[in-house]
């Protein structure tokens, strides 16, 4: 299990399979969807869904990146 911080700051608990997806978004900044597995496309529909992941289009691409996890200090 991982908590990580979605959209809006909520709070979301991940398992094995769904933090070693957020990992590799994260570790890459940017994840095509046409290079994922129908498995990996699931889970990451899935976490787009718990608004943990935002879909984006990139330079004629569609994928996923991570909302940001670092508070900034007021």
């Amino acid at each position: 299990m991982r908590a990580i911080r979605g959209k809006n700051k909520v709070l979301s608990l991940l398992s094995r399979d769904e933090a070693t997806l957020f990992n590799k978004i994260d570790l890459n900044n940017f994840l095509d969807i046409n290079t994922l597995d129908e498995r990996t496309n699931h889970i990451a529909e899935e976490l787009y869904k718990r608004n943990v992941i935002n879909k984006i289009r990139k330079e004629n691409k569609v994928g996923y990146e991570i909302y940001p996890q670092k508070d900034t200090l007021k």
